[in-house]
């Protein structure tokens, strides 16, 4: 799933010099067409309502423009900053409205690859409280999202991936292939075994352990061989959640990787429970991979 175009989202908090460092990396990574969005919240949530009277005089309307007017020319400052930074050209974009749903309707017209959207330095919104901003693009956009979580993301030399042998976990591996070619970067897939239901059945949950073993180290001398690359593989037994922070602590990876889960009958995809603890809990930078719909 090549890296074409991305969109770096800021909006001028305490991390942005972080998220602009970020996507200025990842767009000389990948080679990527890139593009800025800032998007300014209504200084009204809505002026009108059909069928009922408006809510504003007609000056109450003219001021609140006016005010929209004035937030547009700073922010085009500011942006403007940013898009220096960047070591190719970058085409940037002002928007006013909900400011993830005007992200994801961008990303999804525009047809972004790969989001580049900051966490602020106490995580990602603290708890990552359910309609906030930084949930509802992680979890509704229908391409992959980098959290960056503080410092910026500025080289990669080793990458960790949660894999479970699931579809979304194969494309996050294949994704991680990729950069780690581009980086030579190390790779360690963890494989966090939670069959506690199969261990009565001592012969089913051995035979399935040894497959599963099989399938890894074949995975590791298909990579290795492939992109020329170290693989380290781990195996854990637990709670995946717990365990895959504590894998991520102790081998410090400068970049995590996790897969989005897809289903059939709804059009854009939450995040597991898994992967969203990750993602709030993580110290280091997170990409939910998702391939876009028709690659």
């Amino acid at each position: 799933m090549p890296v074409k175009k991305m969109l770096v989202c800021v909006d001028f908090c305490d991390i942005v010099d972080s998220v602009v460092d970020t996507g200025n990396y990842l767009s000389n990574l990948f080679d990527a067409e890139t593009q800025i969005i800032h998007v300014i919240e209504p200084p009204s949530p809505f002026l009108y309502e059909e069928g009922f009277e408006p809510l504003l005089t007609v000056d109450g309307v003219e001021l609140v423009v006016e005010v929209e007017k004035l937030l547009k020319e700073k922010a085009e400052e500011e942006i403007k900053k940013y898009v220096n930074r960047f070591n190719r050209p970058v085409n940037y974009f002002i928007e006013i409205g909900d400011i993830a749903e005007v992200i994801l309707e961008h990303a999804d017209k525009n047809e972004i690859d790969l989001i580049v959207i900051g966490s602020h330095k106490k995580g990602l919104i603290d708890k990552l409280l359910i309609g906030s901003t930084a949930e509802k693009i992680i979890n509704k956009a229908k391409t992959s999202v980098v959290v960056v979580k503080g410092e910026p993301l500025k080289e990669i030399n080793r990458l960790l991936i949660g894999y479970d042998f699931l579809p979304n976990s194969m494309e996050a591996l294949d994704m991680a292939k990729d950069i780690a070619k581009r980086t030579k970067s190390e790779i360690d897939i963890v494989h966090i075994d939670s069959d506690e239901w199969f261990e009565h059945l001592t012969h089913v949950y051995e035979e399935k352990k040894k497959k599963k073993k099989k399938i890894l180290n074949d995975l590791k001398e298909n990579i290795e061989k492939e992109i020329g690359v170290p693989v380290r593989i781990e195996i854990e037994k637990g709670n995946l959640d717990e365990l895959l922070l504590e894998e991520i602590k102790k081998y410090n990876p400068d970049l995590v990787v996790v897969g989005k889960r897809k289903g059939k009958k709804i059009k854009r995809i939450f995040l597991g429970r898994t992967a969203m603890k990750v993602v709030r809990n993580s110290e280091k930078p997170v990409l939910i991979v998702r391939k876009r719909e028709g690659e």
